[in-house]
């Protein structure tokens, strides 16, 4: 929890969500797909039998085991392109700062010093400074000390011999080697020309960064911010390790309220969050009241204070002993003083006063059945099914008294996830044979298969859009150029524009006009005009002269010309 001097991200919950919002960060944005990230972690690693038993969890996690495990399973199976994604746990993993916003559990896996067995260390050169690269002239201890008291001749000093080295120093932090008892025989050493150690002072930071390997040599680089402190830690003192108590800082408080949340709005996050604070570091009495006097109300308070109590009253009615007191010794108001040192059974006993305030906060907790907040959880357009199901997940067990576990909670939390998905995924859960009846398990799989299916079905339905308009153009061409043509007949003169209704007389065929006919056959009968065989009335030379019956004037004979000019071409097809 220690204070960071890092910017503070969103908040994320999982390590899988922290990867993905720090894949920039780690310089992976490049080479990892997120969507692929997301399907392996969440669905594929989850079913490898891993080395050891270990089993990977589908949220991701920062276990040096695990990943180890995986990360060999990979490469012995031959899965070679999924080791780069296995290796971004691994950077993630080497960046403590940017899991601040992880579960403490979390948090607690990156601080061990152990590596990838893929990523082996360079050797340092000989410049750097190391418990193996130190010069022999380094490791000689300074010469005795002088005493301004002469030894008595009785107990003579024992020059050290030219040929016999001397012992080498120890850092700062290490405790000294017992010295072995002297020999019978062997006169004893004035306890005057070695005086004692002075005492150890705890430090300040981690007792890694002050031994001869961390030191930074004069010029370099200053080190790393340091890791996360616990509230608890082990130092070097006088007589070995010891348990020191580091407090809180004012914006370690302000992360667990922010975390934590709200007890009566939220009880059940509020107790998942706590148990995790509480098995990621070693807390004190002192602790937890400064954790819930900052995130609960007095009257919260109070009433997690005395449901913790009676539920000490029976667990030591139940099973009097010991290390189960009762209410008031369990749950004490006032800082009991207990030994957090090892043996000292401190710790046992604010391990069992936090099972007490958790069964506590279970029974003070007024959770409120509100079932339209579960119709304001949707998928949204670009979410990932797995994370859509934690949200709804959350707000089953936050709005209901429903359990994800039992056939009930099961059944309902299927029914939302099918009808409150995407509409393409919805289109294709609508199918599923048993319906909400379905396990929640394959409904994810076939949700999956329609998410990472979304490129595809856009770009084919890209290429049938541009397919479509394509041939509507084509068409729209095709239209225009007959049009144009029409109209080019209309001026020069070939004929009206509408074909006639029925067929032509002369040759008995349609789409043409009787003067127009390309194929006459001669008529039967004479001209009713000249009398004459050999021609139709219409073609008649003499229809010119003759008088028509209905006092219409004669037809005249088309003249012969040329085609009109281009420029009369150009302004009809302009009109």
């Amino acid at each position: 929890m220690g204070s960071t001097a890092s910017k503070p991200d969103p908040q994320y919950s999982t390590p899988l969500e922290c990867l993905l919002a720090n894949l920039r960060t780690l310089g992976l944005k490049r080479d990892i797909r997120p969507k692929q990230l997301t399907f392996l972690c969440s669905q594929a690693w989850p079913q490898y039998s891993l080395d050891n038993g270990s089993q990977w969890p589908a949220t991701g996690t920062l276990d040096f085991d695990i990943l180890r495990d995986l990360d060999n399973y990979c490469r012995r199976t031959g899965k070679w392109s999924e080791v780069p994604y296995v290796q971004a746990f691994w950077a993630l993993r080497s960046r403590p700062t940017l899991c601040t916003t992880c579960a403490p559990s979390q948090i607690l896996l990156t601080m061990a010093p152990q590596t990838p067995p893929s990523r082996a260390k360079p050797t340092p050169p000989a410049s750097e400074s190391s418990a193996f690269s130190v010069p022999p002239e380094d490791l000689v201890a300074p010469p005795p000390y002088a005493s301004p008291t002469a030894p008595s001749p009785s107990s003579p000093v024992p020059t050290p011999s030219p040929s016999t080295p001397a012992p080498p120093t120890s850092s700062p932090s290490s405790p000294a080697p017992p010295t072995p008892p002297p020999a019978p025989d062997s006169p004893a050493i004035n306890p005057i020309l070695y005086p004692p150690l002075p005492p150890v002072t705890p430090f300040s930071s981690p007792v890694s960064s002050h031994t001869r390997s961390h030191s930074n040599p004069p010029g370099a680089s200053p080190p790393p911010p340091p890791a996360p402190l616990l509230p608890l830690r082990q130092v070097a003192g006088a007589d070995g390790l010891a348990q020191v108590h580091v407090p809180f800082s004012l914006q370690d408080l302000a992360q667990i309220e922010a975390k934590l949340g709200s007890f009566s709005s939220n009880p059940t996050q509020y107790i998942k969050q706590f148990t995790g604070l509480t098995r990621a570091y070693a807390l004190t009495w002192q602790d937890i009241y400064v954790i819930l006097g900052s995130t609960t109300t007095p009257e919260e308070r109070q009433a997690i204070w005395t449901a913790a109590r009676a539920k000490a009253d029976q667990r030591h009615s139940a099973n009097p002993s010991p290390e189960r007191p009762p209410g008031a010794q369990a749950v004490p108001d006032t800082d009991p003083d207990w030994n957090y040192q090892e043996g000292g059974g401190g710790q046992l006993r604010v391990r069992y006063m936090i099972e007490c305030l958790l069964d506590g906060m279970e029974m003070s907790s007024h959770k409120v059945v509100n079932l339209l907040k579960l119709d304001e959880v949707t998928q949204g357009p670009d979410e990932n099914p797995a994370m859509f199901l934690n949200r709804l997940t959350e707000a089953l067990v936050q709005y209901t008294r429903l359990s994800p576990e039992s056939p009930m909670g099961a059944a309902t939390l299927a029914n939302r996830f099918i009808s409150q998905s995407a509409p393409d995924i919805r289109k294709k859960l609508a199918k599923a044979e048993d319906g909400p009846q379905t396990p929640i398990r394959d409904l994810v799989k076939m949700a999956f298969k329609v998410y990472n299916a979304r490129e595809e079905t856009a770009e084919a339905s890209r290429k049938a859009r541009l397919k479509q308009k394509a041939e509507f153009q084509a068409s729209l061409l095709n239209q225009q150029t007959q049009a144009l043509v029409a109209a080019l007949r209309l001026a020069a003169g070939s004929g009206p524009q509408n074909p006639p209704p029925g067929a032509c007389f002369k040759c008995g065929q349609e789409g043409h006009w009787a003067k127009m006919c390309p194929n006459p056959r001669p008529p039967s009968k004479p001209c009713p005009l000249c009398k004459q065989r050999g021609h139709w009335a219409s073609d008649c030379p003499r229809a010119s002269r003759a008088p028509t019956s209905r006092g219409r004037r004669p037809e005249r004979p088309r003249e012969t010309s040329c085609p009109p000019p281009a420029s009369e071409l150009l302004s009809f097809n302009d009109d």
